[in-house]
């Protein structure tokens, strides 16, 4: 199965751009026989929480999730993008997934980890499997990827791919091309850039013994004007542990743009990890 994973450079509170450009990245996933596309954690919205952003939460049967759906149909292939998304009975608001299948059905993700943050909602956890061209599948929004157990509860729910929208930001510094004349910035940002050339937390050496393939796609905003920096970085893992694909993480304002990247991922039947040590980094228990 060919995996995608697109970074649209995210505009906070731009819906409807952030929106077509997902769109044009779909198309450009299509047009090269990618089955799926997975986009960050809230690609739609941005990750700063200002009061106008929030009040542009939509539903699961809105035109956010109408037109993802037919942008899938269109393409034939499932695209997966992050909201902020309102429940309509209860009026809470929720970190999730879309998950717009090429055969009209909408799933829905939500996120319950993460610190508290006004206005969001924490659902319990749930694994929600779906079914891309036979091959099982489950989407877990960044940090709910590290709670206690949930890989032996993908394995036993039979997930073959992995896919995990993050919104990490931040962690390397930010820079402009000016900076460029300082030798020491200089250096500082070659740091940074070899730090977001590997997947890290130890996915790689984890993934052969699960034989379950990851996809990790990072929200890329840049400055988003508010609260965050996002500065992008993803990558696919395959079953057999095998580095498929990666964006490198940008951390110059002026290089973000989309981005899309793609591995031809190989499905196996998941394996609990073995009682060992060196299968078991902080935050990966065994079983």
């Amino acid at each position: 199965m060919r995996v995608a994973v697109a970074q649209p450079y995210t505009k906070l509170g731009d819906v409807t751009g952030n929106l077509v450009q997902v769109q044009e990245l779909a198309r450009q996933a299509s047009a090269v026989g990618c089955h799926v596309m997975l986009t960050p954690e809230t690609s739609l919205y941005g990750y700063s929480i200002p009061p106008e952003v929030l009040q542009q939460a939509t539903t699961a049967n809105g035109p956010v999730a109408d037109a993802l759906l037919e942008t899938a149909q269109a393409e034939s292939i499932a695209v997966i993008a992050g909201v902020y998304e309102r429940d309509p009975q209860s009026d809470e608001i929720y970190i999730s997934q879309f998950i717009a299948l090429p055969g009209g059905e909408l799933v829905v993700q939500r996120k319950a980890g993460g610190h508290e943050r006004p206005g969001i909602a924490r659902p319990p956890f749930e694994i929600k499997t779906f079914e891309i061209d036979g091959v099982t599948c489950a989407v877990v929004i960044c940090i709910d990827s590290v709670r206690p157990n949930v890989l032996s509860d993908l394995v036993d729910a039979g997930c073959q791919v992995e896919l995990v929208p993050t919104a990490g930001g931040g962690a390397y510094g930010r820079y402009q091309t000016s900076d460029w004349t300082d030798r020491e910035k200089y250096e500082e940002y070659e740091e940074a850039m070899e730090k977001s050339c590997y997947p890290g937390g130890g996915a790689m050496w984890t993934r052969h013994a699960l034989q379950m393939a990851l996809a990790c796609c990072n929200l890329a905003t840049g400055e988003d004007g508010k609260d965050y920096f996002q500065q992008g970085h993803s990558f696919i893992i395959n079953s057999d542990g095998a580095l498929l694909a990666l964006i490198p993480g940008t951390h110059v304002q002026e290089h973000f743009r989309p981005k899309l990247a793609w591995g031809d991922v190989t499905p196996a039947t998941p394996q609990h990890l073995p009682p060992d040590p060196m299968y078991s980094p902080p935050g990966t228990p065994s079983k």
